[in-house]
């Protein structure tokens, strides 16, 4: 059976069941009595783990001031999509209407089973009024759709990604090859340090021994590490659509609290 992953920003949610719709939880970005009109997610990806059935999902499609009477607005496909519709994927019809005192409705799009290649993108443009586009978002929603059949090596893994710190701004982490079964991570968590850790491919995953501190600061006027202590790992699981690293501690140094723990950290490296 094909499953796909779904992951907007830094949610994960597992589509447990086949061929129907998943309803997500979306935020309507209320424009403080104006009205706008935008998809729900600007950005999306799906990742296809198995090639036997086709799989449906719901692009929702938001307004930010509830209209009076039904309305429908028209969706095309944009120069960014890369897929073949009828093909690699079907949207069974290019409109979507908002009823009437509601704030969202769904476009379903289906990813068809015979998907084959290593991926494609799917750019869908709303047909509204310039007047009706929010400004913060845009007319455009992008869906990456990958597929789990792509070899993870270290010609996959070496180079630059992408990542943003704890506020939001961009840094770039640096992976490169020590050996066959050992990754040099340079500039983890935006900290300027390098770290080894061991690669399995086969699982998919890159696991790091402590200790390691990756930067000092102050909690509650004591000094904290951000790292993990010499008998804990932390781990980085690699997938087609990025790289995702867990399991990082920030605990204090020192003083009466010296090695308390209060909390993890996650970060998440795409291309």
């Amino acid at each position: 059976m094909k499953k796909i992953f779904y992951i907007c920003m830094a949610a994960l949610a597992v589509a447990a069941a086949s061929c129907s719709k998943k309803d997500i939880a979306v935020n309507t970005y209320g424009g403080e009595g104006l009205e706008f009109v935008h998809f729900a997610n600007a950005a999306e990806a799906w990742l296809v783990t198995e090639d036997d059935e086709s799989y449906e999902y719901d692009v929702v499609v938001a307004i930010t001031k509830a209209p009076a009477q039904d309305v429908t607005y028209s969706v095309t496909l944009g120069e960014a999509t890369t897929g073949e519709e009828g093909v690699d994927f079907s949207i069974p019809t290019k409109s979507v209407t908002i009823k009437a005192g509601e704030y969202k409705a769904s476009l379903p799009v289906e990813v068809l089973y015979d998907t084959t290649g290593e991926g494609f993108e799917i750019e869908l443009v709303l047909s509204v009024n310039e007047a009706l586009i929010n400004p913060a978002y845009g007319a455009s929603a992008y869906i990456a759709v990958k597929s789990d059949k792509i070899t993870i090596d270290w010609d996959w893994l070496a180079g630059n990604w992408n990542a943003q710190d704890s506020e939001g701004d961009p840094y770039v982490m640096a992976i490169s090859k020590k050996d066959e079964t050992t990754a040099v991570f340079t500039n983890i968590w935006g900290s300027g340090a390098d770290i080894e850790g061991t690669v399995d491919f086969e699982a998919r995953t890159v696991t790091f021994q402590g200790p390691f501190n990756l930067g000092d600061g102050w909690y509650n006027g004591s000094l904290y590490c951000t790292g993990v202590a010499d008998d804990e790992t932390f781990q980085a699981t690699l997938s087609p659509l990025g790289i995702t690293i867990s399991g990082l501690r920030y605990y204090l140094v020192g003083g009466d609290y010296d090695g308390y723990d209060f909390g993890e950290d996650s970060t998440r490296l795409t291309r």
